[in-house]
């Protein structure tokens, strides 16, 4: 049972890397994409074509008798169920939740309080609630197909992938899960448990975690957001900035967007790579940066931009 942020990490580790591998929240590439916008920043602006390197692979190749995500979908369905688990375990014991019999949380008084909406969000789904009661809805109503899973019998329907789980006796046969759903449960466990463990939720990932609840409307009985999926590789934009005397930059993030844009369409992010003199480099999600012109210290850049 996690009782702080290190423990769910470790009590998570191999889940995590597997559903990082089969089901990633953020699609990777096969290939790269780079735009070279050339000289920005305090020091004049050279405004010249962008120049683009688009370089492709394929990393799907594999003998045909090894296994695929798809052959083994369920289980993947199972860690994540496990990862969600151990998060609501987490968040209560963070809120100093206690059950009236043991010291061990059981799943029956975990999805009654995920049910009810009484597990208080972890940093940093504080200020997103919506995603996180749509996170424990969907933890919560997918009990009985882990139930199914571990203790009873799960059906597979070998031409859908579909599954579906077999209730008690006396009870409602829970409802199936789709293999496009199962796929978007596991992205929602690993991009949650990632964003718990860094507490941090940038734009990119909160947007594709909302577009993954999405597809499980079914099963957490909310609206839908109305988010849209990663579509597209992911282009790098490289722009040359020389820092003013005080050792601040400023450049146009607007007109940074707009020039990669109209080099590179039909992709939903771009990263943004700020090269300076001395091989020092800042990188970042643009879709984070401030819009319109801005200006920072390079002895403190703004959180969304890290030195590598």
């Amino acid at each position: 049972m996690p009782t702080n942020l290190t423990e769910f990490a470790d009590d998570t580790a191999f889940e995590r890397y597997l559903l990082d591998r089969a089901t990633p929240l953020l699609p990777r590439p096969q290939g790269a994409s780079v735009i070279e916008l050339g000289e920005a920043g305090s020091f004049g602006v050279n405004v010249t074509p962008a120049t683009v390197y688009v370089s492709a692979g394929d990393s799907t190749s594999s003998p045909g008798s090894q296994l695929s995500a798809d052959d083994i979908r369920p289980l993947l369905f199972g860690a994540a169920w496990k990862v969600l688990d151990l998060l609501c375990e987490l968040a209560l014991e963070q809120a100093g939740v206690a059950q009236n019999q043991g010291w061990r949380y059981t799943i029956a008084f975990k999805v009654g309080k995920a049910t009810s909406g009484s597990v208080a969000p972890t940093l940093p789904f504080d200020s997103r609630t919506d995603l996180w009661a749509r996170i424990m809805g969907v933890y919560a109503s997918t009990e009985e197909l882990r139930n199914s899973l571990v203790h009873r019998r799960l059906v597979i329907n070998s031409a859908t992938g579909d599954i579906s789980g077999a209730g008690l006796p006396g009870q409602t046969t829970p409802a199936p899960v789709t293999a496009d759903e199962q796929s978007a449960f596991c992205q929602v466990a690993v991009g949650v448990a990632e964003a718990v463990i860094n507490s941090t939720l940038p734009t990119r990932r909160a947007d594709q975690l909302a577009w993954a609840l999405d597809q499980l409307t079914s099963h957490h009985g909310q609206p839908s957001i109305g988010a849209s999926p990663v579509q597209g590789l992911i282009p790098r934009v490289v722009v040359h900035a020389s820092p003013g005397p005080s050792h601040d930059l400023t450049l146009d993030f607007t007109d940074i967007g707009n020039r990669a844009r109209a080099a590179v369409q039909g992709v939903s992010h771009y990263d943004v790579e700020i090269r300076l003199p001395g091989s020092r480099v800042l990188v970042g999600a643009l879709e984070d940066a401030p819009p319109g012109q801005a200006t920072f210290s390079l002895a403190n850049p703004p959180s969304w931009l890290r030195w590598i």
